[in-house]
């Protein structure tokens, strides 16, 4: 029997595991943990409104889900003022990451985040084949001049940038964010996660600007919302990422 092989790119890929799940950490240890702290899941859970409506909709299940998601799109349209042709809607952060990356980057590509930053986007990043240049933490925060200033650099085609930001939960204003937004290189697109930015203080995210074209911003149910067993995850993409999907 021939050996089946991995493709060279993933030969050249690291053995890890980016989490360990608590469950598998309480099969290890024999006992379950006393609080979940490692996810950020909302100890709230979601609203009564959004459970009744999950029970609801459960006698449904046998049913494919529209692939449009056509209702979600349309009511976090009208919920932000904005087309519904520059929402995608995806299973979590790790899928929509994943399809960003496979769209945009061959083996090769410079890509820029924070040295620390959420490391899902980092093994999407490396899995097909870009190269990544990491910015250092400036006070605890994301350092958005110096991700500006290193895009230019290597010519970077993403750069990655959360706010508030996961693992340090600091944040910057949503002047500081315009700003970055406003001096990226046009040839760089932005992924800016804002999983966090229904619990930062008012003033922390800027206007929803679908019109810019090298920005996408991702939202959320998973976080503020409690819904993270749902694995909802919304994306606001720009006019010229929706010409490339």
């Amino acid at each position: 029997m021939s050996k089946i092989t991995l493709t060279a790119l993933a030969q050249t890929l690291p053995s890890t595991v980016p989490f360990v799940g608590p469950e598998t950490q309480e099969r290890a240890l024999g006992k379950k943990f006393k609080a979940r702290l490692g996810a950020n899941e909302s100890l709230f859970g979601p609203s009564p409104k959004a459970i009744l409506a999950m029970e609801q909709a459960a006698a449904d299940i046998w049913q494919y889900g529209d692939p449009e998601n056509y209702d979600l799109r349309n009511a976090l349209a009208l919920h932000h003022d904005i087309d519904p042709a520059h929402i995608i809607i995806g299973e979590g952060i790790d899928g929509l990451l994943s399809y960003l990356v496979r769209l945009l980057v061959d083996p090769g590509t410079p890509i820029v985040t924070s040295h620390g930053a959420y490391p899902t986007f980092n093994f999407h990043a490396v899995g097909y084949g870009g190269v990544l240049h990491t910015v250092p933490y400036k006070n605890d925060h994301e350092d958005p001049q110096a991700l500006i200033t290193e895009v230019s650099e290597v010519g970077a085609k993403l750069v990655y940038f959360a706010n508030p930001d996961n693992p340090m939960g600091t944040w910057h204003s949503a002047k500081t964010v315009q700003d970055l937004m406003d001096n990226i290189p046009q040839e760089a697109l932005l992924v800016l996660d804002e999983a966090y930015v229904e619990m930062a203080p008012k003033g922390t995210a800027p206007p929803l600007n679908p019109e810019t074209e090298n920005v996408i911003r991702m939202r959320t149910f998973s976080k503020a919302y409690g819904m993270a067993g749902a694995r909802v995850r919304v994306c606001n993409w720009s006019k010229r990422t929706d010409q490339i999907v």
